[in-house]
Order: C-alpha cells, then structure tokens, then sequence
C-alpha cells in the first residue's frame, strides 16, 4: 500500500519522483535548510525545536533551548550552523545543536548565512548594514546597501557574498565588504539561490518567474511558468531547479525551465532544498512535513 504521504506525488505531470523519507517536526515548520556535501537537514519549528537530520531523514540531535527561531543556515559540511532568533540575535552552534556563542543586535536582524567550511557567518540588519563574521565571533567586515538584504549566500568556488533585497537590488562582495558589482531589477523576490561556481544566480522573481544572472550581475534570463514563484533552490551546476509557488505547486525544472515534473503540494512550502547533483530535493512545509523527493532511477 502507498504511503498516505506520497499520494499528493502521484497527482502529478512529468516523471514522477518517488519519495526517499518523511520526517515531521512537532509544530509547524518555521526554517530548514540543507548541508549539501553530508546531505544533513537542518529544521526548526515555532515551538523552538531544532531538528538535524542524516541524509535518509533518520533524527540525529534536538535542542529546544534556542526560542523563537525565524532563519537557519547549516554550513555544506555539516561543522557548524547559526540562526537567527527573537527578531534582533544570531547564534552558531556545533554538529551537536549547542550553543557556541550568541550576538544581539539593536535592529532586527533579516537574513543570515554561512560558507561552505563554517568559517564565515554573514547577517544582514534592518539598517541596511551587512556584517561578516568568522566562526569564533570575530567581526571581519560590514558593509551597508542602499536597501536591507533579505536574503544571503555564500559564493563556494570563490570567497564572495551575494545578497538580494526583496525590492529589486542584487549585489556581490568580498570578504573585505567591497563591492565588486551591484544590479538593479524590476521586481521584488522572495529567494536567492547560486550554482556553485557563482555563474548562474536566481531570484524567485514572483510574477516575473524565476530571475537569473550570471557572475557579474548582469540578466541571463527569465523562467517562466505557471504560477508565482516564492522559494527556490537549485543543483551545484545550476542544472536542476526547484520551486515551490505561492498558489502551492511544486516544479522540478530543467536549466531552460522545461517542466520535468510539477503538481500541487498538500499544504504551503516554508522551503526547498536541492542536493549538489540535481538527483532529490527537500521540500519542507508549514504543517511540520519534511519530505525528500527522489528523481535518481529516472535520470
């Protein structure tokens, strides 16, 4: 008999993925995100649980002491993660969810991120300023931008921030907080996700589709499809992306955005994830359900 869980995958247009594992968390999901070299997953929920997940979504390690999480980030190697809780604090904490150290800002603090090797940790504050920091608490760099950074991502092939904010503004940076370019567009986004290499960029643009630039900011062209793009992910190459709409639809696209498969999700989409070679992906939804969707025997 079909798991109850997967039916919604059935109902489905394209080849269909099967599901690999589901895991719940005990309230509703608020963040998750993915380490892409161990494959762990990192889920909080609003009754401030924090989840760690192995690769086949077996639970590893939970800590209820961090409350009111809002954003997590869990570095590619699975050495350290940090979030962004209570509005205006961040914290890092270790492969076992303690806690190593905690900062407290005096605004809000929106987007949070960490590179590959859990070396560097990037916060981006209401005020507009972006801050660097290194693993052991150490401020590197700030940097301020005409508008706030709603989201944020490490570059992996070369020390470089990218950051977006939600009203038309994508940037890049060095490790020293200098701008290397700037770029204005015409919508707002609702998510930022980079190949590996920092050659393709994308912005879940909303009505405007799925937004891409390449290394230097400049457009490299629109995805569009049915429905209102609100998160995204993609594979190491930029090959395979996944997005999650506002109308509550799941699209697993191809880099010239043919639908490979599409279909209505049960409840809404918190966050995706794509693992690095474009075989599954992690959809996470509001209800507490995380489920990993598997395209490997169809590739």
């Amino acid at each position: 008999m079909m798991d109850e869980r997967a039916a919604w995958l059935t109902q489905g247009k394209g080849t269909t993925p099967s599901l690999r594992w589901s895991f719940s968390t005990e309230a509703p999901l608020i963040a998750l995100d993915l380490a892409r070299e161990t494959g762990e997953i990192l889920a909080a929920d609003i009754s401030g649980g924090l989840y760690l997940l192995d690769r086949q979504g077996q639970f590893l390690h939970l800590n209820r002491g961090i409350k009111e999480v809002q954003l997590v980030h869990w570095s590619d190697r699975g050495k350290l993660g940090v979030a962004i809780y209570a509005d205006n604090n961040i914290c890092c904490f270790d492969r076992d969810l303690n806690v190593l150290w905690a900062i407290s800002f005096s605004v809000e603090a929106l987007a949070i991120t960490m590179d590959s090797y859990g070396d560097y940790v990037a916060v981006s504050l209401a005020s507009g300023k972006t801050i660097i920091i290194d693993s052991q608490k150490r401020k590197v760099a700030s940097f301020e931008t005409m508008r706030p950074m709603s989201y944020l991502e490490f570059q992996v092939s070369e020390p470089r921030l990218i950051g977006a904010a939600e009203n038309g503004l994508l940037c890049c940076h060095d490790l020293e907080g200098n701008c290397v370019w700037t770029e204005k567009h015409w919508s707002n986004c609702g998510g930022l996700a980079l190949a590996g290499d920092g050659r393709r960029i994308f912005l879940a643009g909303f009505n405007y589709g799925i937004l891409i630039f390449d290394h230097e900011g400049d457009s490299a062209g629109t995805l569009v499809f049915e429905g209102t793009p609100k998160v995204l992910a993609c594979d190491f190459l930029g090959n395979r992306i996944v997005t999650a709409t506002i109308e509550q639809e799941l699209y697993w696209l191809n880099q010239e955005g043919k639908l490979l498969w599409g279909g209505a999700i049960p409840d809404e989409a918190i966050e995706v994830a794509c693992d690095p070679f474009g075989q599954w992906c992690i959809c996470g939804l509001k209800s507490g359900l995380v489920q990993c969707l598997d395209w490997s025997d169809a590739i």
